[in-house]
């Protein structure tokens, strides 16, 4: 019988953001000047190394480019701040506000 190791709180959509996904938002938009939001999903979370899917916009919702490396930087540093967010769905991540919603970005 497996049981997991340990219970992870959920993530409400509309919860406000905490001073630490604040301060990582603030992070990001220094490494990320030209983005507004970063979305994140995991693209098969069963496997041992599960694929990051990774996408910026900027404030008017057009893809910004930014490197392989920004991206899994970006993306693991929010899935750490959000550990109970469902990352099998797409999530955003606001680099102004520090709040994540299921929206795709």
């Amino acid at each position: 019988m497996s049981t997991p190791l340990r219970e992870r709180p959920s993530v409400e959509a509309s919860a406000e953001p905490t001073l630490r996904a604040r301060m990582l938002g603030q992070r990001l938009e220094r490494m990320l000047p030209q983005a507004a939001q970063v979305r994140v999903k995991l693209m098969d979370g069963r496997t041992a190394w599960p694929h990051l899917d990774v996408r910026a916009t900027n404030a008017t919702g057009d893809a910004v480019r930014i490197s392989r490396t920004q991206a899994h930087v970006a993306a693991r540093w929010i899935i750490r701040c959000h550990p109970g967010a469902d990352w099998a769905l797409a999530r955003t991540f606001d680099l102004r506000t520090g709040s994540l919603d299921g929206g795709a970005a």
